[in-house]
């Protein structure tokens, strides 16, 4: 298994997944047509998935993501809270940011993953 990059765009998350078991994203997430932007991480996390069992971190740390992201990101977790492998989400939002810190506790709400929330 392979890291892979996924450079940010103007409208695109920068998205590092390393075989270790860690994801980052970090950015703004804003495309109209998310599932084809997360579509290459998508598949990655099943592969590493089928491949390891041990523990997949997932760091977001998004400024800005809409509700098309919003879905790929709930999609992503999913996969990971499905499976067999433990899964941790680590929620980084700016200081003082309400907004997106309910954001990361409405998708906690939703799944079976712990989180640990991180101001910046």
């Amino acid at each position: 298994m392979e890291n892979l990059i996924i450079e940010a765009t103007e409208y695109g998350p920068e998205i590092r997944l390393d075989a270790s078991g860690t994801i980052s994203i970090h950015g703004k997430s804003m495309m109209e047509d998310a599932s084809l932007y997360y579509s290459v991480c998508q598949n990655w996390v099943k592969e590493y998935l089928q491949k390891n069992i041990g523990l997949i971190t997932v760091e977001i740390d998004l400024s800005y993501f809409n509700s098309s992201s919003a879905k790929q990101l709930m999609k992503l977790l999913m996969t990971i809270d499905e499976s067999e492998t433990k899964g941790q989400v680590i929620w980084v939002y700016p200081k003082g940011n309400d907004v997106l810190l309910e954001r990361g506790q409405e998708l906690e709400i939703m799944l079976d993953l712990p989180f640990q929330y991180r101001a910046k």
